[in-house]
């Protein structure tokens, strides 16, 4: 929903074409903005009720965008998303915005744009969420700068996340994977997830899967599991996950085949050392220009 500074509804999108927002709770929206700087607040960033929550975003024309979502649902991205959207009809009707009566059909053509972005923000929230914590983020240096420089991203997302996030942006190589970013940081991978899902929404970073590859038939790999003493339990495990790594399954595919987590299957590769290869295999649908 986006409102003028004086409570004028200017646009309203619902994906149920349910319009929820009428002129009295647009004014009663905005007045609140209004009452929180009285007492010194910059702003509001959200208001919760019983079962949803609203977000506020605002423009330089003073201009109120806001989400309504369900309570529980993941408001940094969706604070990210809102952002991006923001910016989108801020430079579509950057000279509409100006008019002394905004009239709001002039506005209604920015519904095919939220519809395209809302699909594209789901698609790669649906990815990133399927994903376990043995995956690997490589920033797209270029994209980032030129985000960094254009749109203000890294400020909103200090903001966001402050030293946490700043610190996960620092040691993402292109090596690490989620689990190994949160132990060295001493994060949950949980929180590590959100900074990384906010980063793909902004389309700044790539994620791989790790492929892994062990020989099928080595004596010399028999024999260096019998020097390590590999426990019986992992040693089964291993006989019966070897033949599918082979560099063409997942660690997260390898795992639903035989029943166990990725992170039971880390744990045991973890002790082969040099004797697991990894493929990294890019996850698609991550860029705007595969939609």
């Amino acid at each position: 929903m986006v409102l003028t500074s004086g409570g004028v509804p200017i646009f309203h999108y619902s994906s149920e074409n349910s319009r929820v927002l009428d002129e009295l709770l647009s004014g009663f929206l905005t007045a609140i903005t209004s009452f929180a700087s009285e007492f010194g607040e910059r702003s509001v960033q959200s208001l919760s009720f019983e079962g949803s929550e609203l977000l506020y975003d605002y423009a330089e024309s003073e201009s109120l965008f806001i989400f309504l979502v369900d309570t529980g649902a993941p408001k940094t991205v969706l604070r990210a998303v809102l952002r991006d959207l923001r910016k989108k009809f801020m430079m579509q009707f950057k000279n509409e915005l100006e008019m002394d009566i905004p009239i709001e059909e002039v506005f209604a053509d920015f519904r095919t744009e939220v519809t395209r972005a809302l699909a594209y923000y789901e698609g790669i929230l649906k990815i990133t969420s399927n994903l376990s914590a043995y995956v690997v983020p490589s920033l797209k240096k270029e994209v980032l700068d030129l985000a960094e420089k254009s749109e203000g991203l890294l400020d909103e997302f200090h903001r966001d996340f402050g030293n946490s996030g700043t610190k996960v942006l620092e040691v993402i190589d292109g090596r690490l994977t989620l689990d190994q970013i949160g132990r060295r940081l001493g994060l949950e991978v949980d929180e590590v997830s959100e900074i990384i899902e906010y980063l793909a929404i902004w389309g700044v970073l790539k994620i791989f899967k790790m492929y892994p590859i062990l020989k099928a038939n080595d004596s010399r790999f028999d024999a260096f599991l019998d020097i390590i003493g590999l426990p019986a339990k992992d040693y089964q495990l291993l006989g019966r996950v070897k033949p599918l790594c082979n560099g063409t399954l997942s660690i997260i595919d390898i795992g639903d085949k035989v029943g166990v987590t990725a992170e039971r299957l880390h744990e045991v590769f973890s002790k082969l050392g040099d004797e697991v290869k990894w493929n990294l295999g890019e996850v698609k649908g991550l860029a705007p220009e595969e939609l």
